[in-house]
């Protein structure tokens, strides 16, 4: 267990390219958001997990949460329109034991717990690190008449993903000088305030559910898992 760690589940956004809420679409037998709570919650102690989200979709996550009996007890938070807003919300909630927080995308729900205690354990070298993968495509710049610019080169490109783990007081920190910039990660409200921040490179699955055609390939991998 992570004895000084907090983790920091967040389940905001609008679900615009899912095609509405993703926080209870049925995967694997129980709703997506339990998934990552289930997986990484019993790294942390009991009183330091807490999920973030939407007020209204908060509500609707209570009810379902204790038929699955998720590991542990979770904190709801409510989350604001930005995803900056919702991860305050998410740190303004810990104590001040904390020393090293994790935070994870609900809409990520294969993470592993191997996967986030690597990306611990290298963030408490470096102060801040992420899970990541080389980009192996050709990646093409492209007009607003969909026409390619030009070809970017992808040598030291690599995709981020979540759970995200960061020293807390410099994190804090860093969240004071971001104001209420359009940051997409964590890692770039890092970067903002001129802190180093490591990738720990792995190829495990760690897909997001973003699209409606995502869901079926989640559900193979979970299938597979069992």
């Amino acid at each position: 267990m992570i004895e000084d760690g907090a983790l920091v589940i967040v389940g905001g956004g609008s679900g615009r390219r899912f095609g509405g809420d993703k926080l209870l679409v049925e995967l694997g037998g129980m709703p997506l958001f339990l998934h990552a709570m289930r997986e990484l919650g019993p790294l942390f102690p009991e009183n330091r997990r807490v999920m973030v989200a939407p007020a209204a979709a908060l509500e609707r996550c209570r009810q379902p949460a204790p038929e699955y009996k998720p590991e542990g007890r979770i904190r709801g938070e409510s989350g604001g329109a930005q995803r900056t807003e919702s991860v305050r919300a998410g740190l303004a909630a810990l104590d001040g034991a904390v020393r090293l927080v994790a935070i994870h995308d609900a809409a990520r729900p294969l993470a592993s717990a191997a996967l986030l205690e690597r990306v611990a354990a290298r963030a408490r070298e470096v102060g801040a690190a992420v899970p990541g993968r080389p980009v192996t495509d050709t990646l093409k710049r492209v007009n607003a008449d969909g026409l390619i610019t030009e070809t970017v080169d992808r040598e030291g490109l690599y995709r981020v993903e979540t759970p995200q783990c960061f020293l807390l007081e410099p994190l804090l920190a860093a969240y004071e000088l971001a104001g209420n910039g359009g940051f997409t990660d964590d890692a770039a409200v890092m970067e903002h305030a001129g802190h180093p921040v490591a990738v720990v490179a792995h190829d495990g699955d760690n897909d997001k559910l973003t699209w409606p055609s995502d869901l079926e390939r989640l559900r193979r991998v979970l299938a597979a898992r069992k």
